[in-house]
């Protein structure tokens, strides 16, 4: 039982770290309501928008390829990947499934996608019964949208009945975490995330905002390899920025550490005047006290899923000037971009108390991607839908933003989007950093987006599950 225990904290790690956002506690019921009458041949939206995108929801008689359909071609049956069942960690990623309710609930409420209601199939995988889950996925379901697992390798089984090749599902997920899910086929993702890539643009803004601090950094790594390959990303970026030192990385248990002060103290013998930290919010936190504790002057860089009032567990003095990078508009700016203020209403409209969170703003994004794509479809072909012509019209999409929900992005390849933006904690709250909104280097929407600023990350990346076979 220990080794399971320890096994789930280090994967919540893995994914807490690659996908961006944390799970949080709690859990509901399937919710699919709304209603509309099949009346004509081609789907007819109404006024309705998320964002500056018109709905793809509305009215119509639209039909699914009766061999694709899952459950039944009555409805869209449609399954949400999480893990919010886990014993060691309840609620896991609780916040694609409320996020995947208030679509859901939002897109029925016209009338579903051409007048087919959105039927929601939780395939809560509790962690370690993906397979399991993937299983209700192979004859339940059209398609995967808006979800992900913290083991996503598992969807892979090589067994027939359970292997997301095999059953010849597709995905739109909210994100990939290993390199089997995030570089492989018959997925499109609305926020492209490969392993063998990553943007330069934050570590550009972290040197230009911190000139001093950023000239000798040091990696805090937990020791796992899935930690190992974001490092990789990292110095990678770093590398073809230039300027910055690299100094031996520290590595620590990513299960966490009884006292994190001989960790804190390692960071300051070392000399580095930054950290990059990989890890979860909450050890974050200590370690950043412990620092705070001993003196040290430096500044903390992190990834997306530090974006967490997590992190102000140890008390909002530790996590102080803490700079994390951002993909999608802050939701402490939701007055400033419609997408983020209706997630809000629409998350408390059919979700009330549910979790608001990063992931769950790449969720619905996902769910705005597959909805798009199906419309196009059944407009394409005569009020059918069917899986390929999906991922095909959802690979087509241009400067996607989720109705500006995040930065532009070319979901269709795989390549991650160039734009990016920088949050720092300031008197206990996440601020905007940079760039600011219509000042230097606001390439539009409050991102910054430099032009050719994708580093290569070496290493083997063969163990993506990619099926030959399918055409996309």
């Amino acid at each position: 039982m220990n080794s399971r225990r320890t096994l789930a904290v280090i994967v919540v790690t893995t994914i807490a770290v690659i996908a961006g956002a944390c799970g949080a506690s709690g859990g509901s019921k399937d919710q699919s309501e709304g209603g509309g009458s099949s009346t004509t041949a081609k789907a007819t939206s109404t006024s309705s928008e998320w964002g500056d995108l018109p709905t793809p929801c509305g009215k119509g008689d639209f039909k699914v390829k009766a061999d694709e359909a899952g459950t039944g071609a009555d409805k869209l049956y449609l399954g949400v990947a999480n893990d919010r069942g886990a014993e060691i960690r309840p609620g896991l990623n609780k916040e694609l499934w409320d996020a995947s309710q208030a679509f859901a609930g939002w897109c029925n409420a016209q009338g579903g996608i051409g007048g087919l209601q959105i039927e929601l199939v939780d395939l809560d995988g509790k962690l370690f019964q993906v397979e399991a889950a993937m299983s209700r996925a192979c004859t339940g379901v059209f398609a995967m949208v808006g979800g992900g697992y913290v083991q996503d390798q598992m969807e892979f089984s090589g067994k027939d009945g359970s292997d997301f090749h095999k059953c010849k599902l597709i995905d739109i997920p909210a994100f990939a975490v290993s390199v089997e899910k995030g570089m492989s086929n018959g997925q499109v993702q609305p926020i492209p995330n490969p392993q063998n890539k990553e943007p330069e643009q934050w570590i550009m803004d972290f040197k230009s905002q911190y000139p001093q601090e950023s000239k000798k950094n040091i990696a805090v790594v937990g020791d796992l390899p899935a930690l190992q390959t974001v490092h990789q990303q990292f110095n990678a970026a770093v590398k073809a920025v230039g300027g910055i030192e690299q100094l031996s990385p520290l590595v620590y248990p990513p299960t966490g550490m009884a006292d994190w002060t001989p960790l804190a103290q390692k960071v300051i013998d070392s000399g580095a005047t930054s950290v990059y930290w990989i890890g979860e919010p909450s050890n974050a936190s200590s370690l950043l006290a412990k620092l705070k504790e001993q003196g040290w002057k430096g500044v903390v860089l992190s990834e997306t899923n530090n974006y967490d009032p997590i992190l102000f567990s140890a008390g909002p003095a530790a996590a102080q000037g803490t700079v994390l990078r951002l993909a999608v508009h802050p939701l402490e700016e939701a007055a400033k971009w419609p997408a983020i203020e209706q997630y809000q209403k629409n998350l408390e409209k059919y979700v009330p108390g549910g979790k608001q969170a990063a992931l769950g703003l790449q969720s619905t994004s996902a769910w705005l991607l597959f909805a798009t794509a199906a419309k196009a479809c059944g407009e394409k072909n005569k009020g059918v839908i069917d899986r390929t012509c999906v991922l095909q019209q959802a690979a087509a999409q241009k400067d996607w933003t989720g109705g500006g929900t995040h930065v532009p992005t070319t979901p269709g390849h795989t390549t991650p989007p160039e734009c990016g933006m920088l949050m720092v904690v300031k008197d206990g709250k996440f601020t905007r950093l940079y760039p600011e909104i219509g000042g230097k280097n606001d390439d539009g929407a409050g991102f910054h987006c430099p032009p050719d600023s994708i580093a290569t990350v070496p290493g083997d990346f063969s163990a993506a599950a990619v099926d030959p076979s399918r055409p996309i």
